[in-house]
């Protein structure tokens, strides 16, 4: 399951005469926020679970784990080129915030197991939005560099090109990620193999 926030390039655009060497990077922060679950069956730790979970803002219910991922776009560069304005660096940051259930432990050989393949699950899964998070860095940056403005008019066009970027590419991202938590892999599929596995252990 994911949040995501859009930010806008928030650096200057620094346009000068001539174009400098390209230089751009798309790095990846990632944190980890827990919260405590405990019982000695499988039904305790989901029943705390449900009661403990994230919850995301309009959505009912909680889940068992989240990835907030944000993207900060810095380092905007820019120079002209002949007639055109064009962006020659662009360095995108992916911030992911993972929020995960941690077992406190007290339970046999048998829940220790269910618990453990539950857990890696639910890494795997969160780790999946966070690469599609840095897709979309990827594709982000690619597009910036591909933009161009009117350099006879103060880079006309430029910035409507640049919204009219973030606009279609976030709406690949949104599709991508709802598209893999519908999967067999998503939490409309296998992930509920796990659920169901730790629930069984008594």
């Amino acid at each position: 399951m994911i949040r995501h926030f859009l930010t806008a390039a928030a650096a200057s655009l620094l346009i000068g005469q001539g174009t400098a060497q390209s230089h751009a990077k798309v790095t990846v922060k990632e944190r980890t926020s827990y919260y405590s679950v405990s019982g000695k069956t499988g039904k305790a730790i989901y029943d705390q679970i449900v009661r403990k979970g994230p919850k995301l803002p309009g959505k009912k219910g909680s889940h068992v784990a989240t990835a907030t991922i944000s993207f900060d776009f810095r380092n905007v560069k820019g120079g002209i080129k002949g007639t055109r304005c064009v962006i020659t660096s662009v360095d995108v940051v992916v911030n992911v915030v993972y929020r995960i259930p941690k077992w406190t432990g007290g339970g046999g050989n048998d829940l220790k197991r269910a618990w453990k393949n539950f857990e890696d699950h639910i890494w795997r899964h969160e780790h999946r939005h966070r690469d599609i998070g840095v897709e979309f860095a990827n594709k982000m940056e690619r597009g910036f560099k591909s933009l161009t403005g009117d350099a006879r008019r103060d880079c006309h066009g430029l910035e409507i090109k640049a919204r009219e970027l973030g606009r279609r590419s976030r709406a690949w991202h949104d599709r991508k990620q709802k598209s893999f938590d519908s999967s067999w892999f998503g939490d409309g599929g296998r992930q509920f193999k796990y659920d169901r596995a730790l629930v069984a252990v008594k």
